[in-house]
């Protein structure tokens, strides 16, 4: 979702649009059960935190190459958010044995737009740690009374990203005590970890792993990815970012297991979600925030 050059893809693929509802493929007068509309809400929740920790992973990678401009420097994106007047930045750097740390912190003013429209307030602290001993650079972000379209964001995010190989990148995502409070006060607990595959050739990524947290109802969960999540950049184009091919698993507590299946490849936003034997096509519709 967004940019293109270098490893920015990887998370760029990943970044889902917020959603706020979904339309379903059905026949008319088909009653859905509450059990069918509960694992929807779950979906949905996913969807709305997949959306916003890959947009805060694309910022983060911008904080990370941010320089001051007392090193000569700042971004090569004069599109970038942190261009703007109603950013404050800092850096601090550490350099020790062959390991270089930079701290880039970010306030945003109240109401601060970025290009895309998105409006964030609050703080986010990025730490850029380059090991050139264990041939990876670690990207991690914390947050302080951050919020992203009016939804606060708390937790820990880090990537770990080993050397490329035959233009091949692997990345290890974490995102610790993660939580998203919705605009009427409900909240969304996530906790996770990823590995993400990157070709640069093609563009596409794969994502395997797991998730679990507490949803917008309190409903306990834990989403598993059973097939690999295939992003393909060449979708972009069509305005598609989610996962286009694969499948996940989302088991609650004393609940029916659900199973969203993203399709075989082809650029739309359609997904179908079983559960208790049904099975329903969903369109993701996007939404924006007023």
């Amino acid at each position: 979702m967004k940019l293109t050059n270098n490893w920015k893809i990887v998370s760029a693929g990943l970044s889902l649009a917020i959603l706020v509802s979904f339309s379903a493929c059905q026949e008319d007068g088909e009653e859905v059960s509450s059990s069918a509309d509960e694992a929807e809400a779950i979906a949905l929740d996913e969807a709305v935190a997949d959306d916003l920790f890959a947009d805060i992973d694309l910022l983060s990678d911008e904080a990370a190459e941010y320089e001051s401009e007392s090193q000569g420097g700042r971004l090569e994106n004069t599109e970038s958010i942190l261009m703007s007047d109603c950013v404050g930045r800092g850096v601090e750097r550490l350099r020790a044995d062959g390991v270089l740390t930079k701290t880039v912190t970010l306030d945003f003013q109240e109401g601060c737009e970025g290009p895309k429209g998105r409006e964030r307030e609050g703080t986010m602290i990025v730490t850029h740690v380059t090991d050139t001993n264990a041939a990876t650079y670690t990207v991690s972000t914390t947050f302080q009374d951050f919020s992203l379209d009016g939804r606060k964001v708390e937790g820990t995010r880090t990537r770990v990203y080993s050397r490329a190989e035959a233009g091949v990148q692997q990345v290890q995502i974490t995102l610790t005590e993660g939580k998203v409070t919705l605009e009427d006060g409900q909240v969304i607990e996530r906790s996770g970890s990823f590995n993400k595959t990157w070709n640069r050739s093609s563009g596409e990524t794969t994502v395997v792993g797991s998730a679990n947290g507490v949803n917008r109802n309190g409903v306990r969960y834990t989403s598993t990815i059973t097939e690999p999540l295939l992003y393909k950049r060449s979708c972009r184009a069509d305005g598609i970012f989610m996962a286009v091919e694969g499948e996940r698993s989302i088991t609650r507590e004393g609940k029916s297991v659900v199973t969203v299946n993203y399709g075989e490849g082809a650029c739309d936003k359609t997904v179908d979600i079983t559960v208790d034997g049904e099975t329903r096509s969903i369109e993701m519709t996007i939404t924006k925030k007023d």
